[in-house]
């Protein structure tokens, strides 16, 4: 009987022992996974440190990408008015003009007319006909103003070399210093470009 107690008590110690030696192993195994996760844990850390370094240098550049399309769109878009614009005035002045030269060739036409309305002391035959001639010239300068046509003024007016052509002077007290005396040819305007400068004799 004391024998099996001994082998009891020492059953029991082994087991103990081997509990012992498991709790050690077993706190041992926990050490090593809490130590592989806080390792795991760091390179997660570092990675996602990398990616966030990664995605905004990424950002950056499609940021930069960007305000240079866009510059460059609006270069483009400026460049597209402008040419919009200029397009658009060359039309519009040569819609302006596009009677210049025909009306350069009738104003000899226009000048001869007057001069045939300017006859001194015409018979009555001569005045029925100066008449109708008056009629028609009128309905010529009519067209004409329609058209963008004005005289230029000179009698009478202060010397403007933009409309005026001085092809004489005189010394005359009855007017100013550098104003029109007389008109010797008609000038002539298209909308706002001379396209006939008066022919004028100028004081002096």
């Amino acid at each position: 009987m004391m024998m099996t107690k001994k082998m009891n008590r020492g059953e029991t110690m082994a087991k103990e022992k081997n509990m012992k030696e498991e709790n050690v192993t077993e706190e041992k195994e926990v050490n090593e996974e809490v130590v592989d996760e806080t390792t795991e844990n760091q390179e997660e850390s570092t990675q996602n440190d990398d990616d966030k370094e990664s995605l905004e240098q990424q950002l950056s550049k499609l940021e930069e990408e960007v305000n240079t399309w866009k510059t460059d769109y609006y270069k483009v878009f400026a460049d597209m008015e402008n040419l919009k614009r200029r397009l658009e005035k060359e039309h519009q002045n040569s819609l302006k003009f596009m009677m210049q030269s025909f009306i350069e060739e009738l104003l000899p036409v226009v000048d001869n007319f007057e001069r045939s309305l300017n006859v001194q002391n015409p018979s009555e035959e001569v005045q029925t006909f100066l008449k109708g001639y008056q009629m028609i010239f009128d309905q010529l300068m009519a067209i004409l103003k329609k058209n963008g046509v004005e005289v230029i003024e000179a009698q009478g007016k202060e010397f403007d070399p933009n409309l005026h052509q001085a092809v004489m002077t005189a010394h005359d007290e009855n007017f100013d210093h550098n104003v029109v005396v007389e008109e010797l040819q008609k000038g002539y305007k298209l909308k706002d470009r001379v396209i006939r400068a008066s022919l004028v004799k100028v004081n002096e």
